[in-house]
């Protein structure tokens, strides 16, 4: 009698399978075997872990059950299973979604209550992103190499923690205690959702990938939008202001809730049972785990050898995501002062418009793009649609929820795909780190541009957003010109790549897949083969002169409090 149980190598592409004999223990890397009998390894392909001595005196605390051995197996999943797992982990970074969003709703009551200005403002806005200029860089890697369930906990405890906090610096009219605060929230919310794609990504890695990461867009939409939405009216309904902090404090609670059974299901799933007899499974030692995670490290050299289109990708994020996550900073303070919307709460409601395509457009963007592709096009299209919205909302009296609606499809159009993007060009290997270093760059064009936008509505007359207009237009136009090369690039360095449909893109993908994996059994890095590209010296380099850039301008502002003359 004979039970299968399927586990995975530090490695998310290597499935290996687990036969359980009553004589000895076949496990299968890479469909290459390793045969572990009661004293030793014999393996043909991986030398390194022959004649491995089993430790008979293992504790139970130093031993790892075979399920635990890595994340992967959670594609092979019942679907009652991947329900419940989607369903929890879209939940996952809910609180500070719609934390975010209520803080960026209440500018105006934040900054009569705390008697601050609007240079200030940006450094608490910036206070949440600044953070994770760095963080999800760490993040990325160590999903790479490690993968991470139940970190997911301890990275919603701190976002519970830094909402507490702006709850607090809120009742007791602390500035100082609200940035610190907002800091503590910005770790945590910026590491969750690298985690939360990281974790849909090993449920759904083998199918139906792009539309869980629509629905994970999707929702994180409707929470902002819905944190946009009932802020003020909260504050007004209850008569303190205050009190849509502790909502989203409350709702930071009930995301760790969700946390907190996915994690029981994962165990449930996990636990080293055997089917047949009942009784405990065979377990790896985490020596026997260790040699062959041996096989997996992270090389940093390797980011030389990112392709320029990658780069290429990442300023287009670093550009757009600063203008679009700025925006939602000031929309509802913008509708009051360049409408004449006097009451907060329409305000709030027609910004929230700027929320309202995303929730249902991403998930069909995803269907799209797995079956017919166009990623750079609907890319190209979010820009159009983001310089129609500036200029309809900065000069023109047009219903300001039309604006709203043209910048919300642009919201729905540009992120989904530069991140499917990035999955197709990078290795396997490379892909939490990729995504790191664009959620990065994402954190580090929005602290700068949050610092700007305040600088220059306070040197406008009248603290007018004339300025901050212009200030956004120009970059949308900016992002066009760069959209429209990038698609140049890919079509003539990557045969259309990003653009082409599901059969010859699946062909494709499958061949650099294939050559991975050949990699991958000589124990090679992915870009083994790859040499250093010396411009990536300089894309590096810039990156992280923008790093400094973004903390620099943080810290000065956040020091003075006040405007440089």
């Amino acid at each position: 009698m004979k039970s299968t149980l399927y586990i995975f190598s530090s490695d998310v592409l290597n499935i290996t399978k687990l036969f359980i004999n009553t004589a000895k223990l076949v496990i299968y890397v890479d469909e290459e075997p390793y045969i572990k009998d009661d004293s030793s390894y014999i393996s043909k392909n991986y030398p390194q872990i022959e004649n491995e001595k089993v430790d008979s005196s293992s504790t139970v605390e130093d031993q790892l059950t075979a399920q635990e051995a890595g994340d992967a197996a959670l594609a092979n999943a019942p679907w009652q299973y991947k329900l419940i797992a989607l369903v929890t982990a879209l939940l996952f970074p809910l609180g500070s979604h719609f934390s975010t969003s209520a803080i960026s709703a209440m500018k105006g009551s934040i900054k009569s209550n705390l008697n601050i200005n609007n240079t200030q403002y940006g450094v608490l806005s910036s206070s949440v992103s600044i953070i994770n200029t760095i963080f999800p860089i760490a993040g990325g890697v160590f999903i790479d190499m490690f993968g991470s369930v139940w970190g997911t906990l301890a990275i919603n405890l701190v976002v519970i923690i830094g909402s507490l906090l702006t709850a607090i610096a809120a009742k007791y009219n602390s500035y100082g205690l609200m940035v610190a605060g907002r800091v503590i929230f910005g770790i945590g919310s910026g590491l969750i959702v690298t985690m939360q794609e990281s974790i849909l990504s090993k449920w759904f890695r083998t199918q139906n990938l792009s539309i869980a990461i629509g629905l994970q867009l999707s929702v994180s939409r409707l929470a902002t939008f819905l944190g946009t939405l009932v802020a003020n009216p909260i504050a007004v309904r209850t008569g303190d202001w205050v009190w849509s902090l502790w909502l989203s404090f409350i709702i930071c609670c009930f995301s760790i809730l969700m946390n907190l059974v996915y994690a029981l299901i994962v165990r449930h799933l996990r636990r080293p049972v055997d089917p047949i007899t009942g009784k405990a499974a065979a377990v790896l030692t985490k020596g026997d785990l260790s040699k062959i995670k041996a096989r997996k490290a992270f090389h940093w050299k390797s980011l030389l050898k990112f392709p320029t289109i990658y780069w290429h990708i990442l300023l287009i994020e670093f550009i757009f995501a600063a203008v679009w996550s700025s925006f939602q900073t000031i929309s509802t303070e913008f509708v009051t002062l360049h409408f004449g919307v006097a009451n907060k709460v329409l305000a709030g409601y027609t910004a929230s418009a700027s929320q309202s395509i995303p929730i249902v457009a991403t998930p069909v963007l995803g269907v799209i793009m797995d079956m017919f592709g166009l990623r750079i096009a609907i890319l190209l299209l979010s820009a159009v649609f983001l310089i129609i919205s500036t200029a309809l909302l900065g000069w023109t009296y047009v219903n300001a929820t039309v604006g709203m609606v043209f910048y919300s499809i642009s919201l729905a159009f540009g992120p989904i795909g530069m991140i499917t993007s990035i999955g197709m060009i990078l290795p396997s290997d490379y892909i939490g780190t990729g995504l790191g270093l664009y959620k990065a760059s994402n954190n580090i064009g929005t602290t700068i541009l949050d610092i700007i936008v305040g600088v220059v509505q306070d040197h406008t007359a009248g603290q007018a957003y004339t300025g901050v207009m212009i200030l956004f237009l120009t970059l949308a136009c900016i992002g066009f010109v760069l959209i429209a090369m990038l698609w140049g690039s890919q079509y003539y360095f990557y045969d259309d790549l990003l653009e082409t449909g599901r059969k010859t893109r699946i062909v494709r993908m499958e061949e650099r897949n294939s050559r991975e994996i050949a990699l991958n059994k000589q124990g090679l890095d992915s870009y083994n083969d790859t040499k250093i590209r010396r411009l990536n010296y300089v894309y590096v380099g810039l990156f992280i002169i923008c790093l400094l850039v973004a903390w620099v301008l943080f810290f000065v502002y956040a020091a003075s409090g006040k405007i440089a003359a």
